[in-house]
């Protein structure tokens, strides 16, 4: 009966291991389908993607050949028909083709033909390298977001921000947007909870909606940044920002933020880690991102941020050995109304 009773336990944990077993396994087909799929989709639109900006090249070349075309036969056209007046001229008596023979001969000196204009044969060339480029910062994407985690927000000035925690949106109030200055924007840091003190931290941001940002790293202090003059302001930002007074949201004042202004312009706030010299970086983007992705990786003491909504690629990175012990996700809506929206883990 004992011995019954062994085999009835053995029984019991080889029907525990097959479920265990075909969990494991089924979790990890679903993992590789949904990532191949993944695949798939970024390989179907960059596919689309060439393919239609080969379709729009095609037709800006065929407009270009049309229009060489059509100047050409318009020009073909004048020639023909000076080559008819000349030999009507030339069936006249002698004193009627002397007495046209000037007006024959302006229109056949003041002819000038224009050569066509020819298209250019340099063009950009879809390469297999752009491809491999393009998967591995998709790659590399795939595995910061591994770590992905939740928060809650907090604002310091909730007379000027609004949020919506449910929808992880962060909105300026634009009632009070008249009045407010841009050396004031620091009012509008909003903190992710809780603390970050080690680890490896990953969270995106929409900021599809908004003209205007901040996002990064604060130590939660949320210190007025440095103020500036005007002249040097404009020396550092230059087009950045036109006010009297800006503030620098630098890592020595406890932020390591980049930003965005206008659509168009995009900053990091930086420094030397040796000499901690300040600057100011503008970064050249091919498109403007509508959802960026912030991974801290304290290990490394590394902040990065990557273009989510263009493969995953690298925008800037921060190194800097001397973080504090801890912490926050910083968000920032500055002047815009709009709101920006703190992306949910995918389930």
């Amino acid at each position: 009966m004992e011995n019954e009773k062994r085999c009835d336990e053995w029984q019991d944990d080889l029907q525990q291991q097959r479920a265990d077993w075909e969990n494991q396994i089924q979790y990890d087909i679903e993992n590789v389908q949904i990532e191949f799929n993944r695949l798939r989709n970024l390989l179907n639109s960059k596919e689309n993607e060439e393919m239609q900006m080969l379709v729009k090249e095609k037709e800006n070349v065929m407009k270009k050949l049309r229009e060489s075309e059509n100047e050409l036969e318009q020009q073909r056209q004048w020639v023909r028909d000076l080559v008819s007046d000349v030999e009507h001229q030339l069936e006249l008596s002698a004193m009627e083709m002397l007495q046209g023979v000037n007006y024959v001969l302006t229109r056949s000196q003041t002819l000038t033909l224009k050569e066509p204009n020819i298209v250019s044969h340099k063009r950009r060339m879809f390469q297999v390298s752009d491809l491999k480029r393009m998967l591995q910062a998709f790659r590399g994407l795939m595995d910061v977001q591994q770590y992905w985690v939740h928060m809650t927000l907090h604002a310091k000035n909730y007379e000027v921000i609004a949020i919506n925690s449910e929808k992880g949106q962060i909105q300026h109030l634009s009632f009070y947007r008249r009045n407010l200055k841009i050396s004031e924007t620091y009012h509008l840091g909003v903190l992710g909870y809780p603390a970050i003190s080690s680890g490896k931290h990953y969270w995106e941001v929409d900021v599809s909606k908004s003209d205007a940002w901040l996002l990064g790293l604060n130590d939660g202090k949320c210190a007025q940044p440095q103020l500036h003059s005007m002249g040097e302001m404009a020396y550092k930002m230059q087009h950045i920002s036109n006010v009297k007074q800006n503030g620098m949201y630098q890592p020595k004042y406890g932020y390591w933020v980049i930003g965005m202004r206008k659509r168009s312009v995009y900053y990091a706030f930086d420094e030397c880690y040796v000499t901690r010299n300040s600057s100011v970086l503008a970064l050249s983007l091919r498109v403007p991102p509508t959802r960026v992705g912030v991974f801290l990786d304290r290990e490394a003491c590394t902040l990065s941020f990557y273009d989510v909504s263009n493969d995953g690629a690298l925008i800037y990175r921060f190194y800097d050995p001397a973080f504090p012990l801890k912490v926050y996700p910083y968000f920032n809506p500055m002047e815009c109304s709009e709101p920006m929206t703190v992306c949910r883990p995918p389930s």
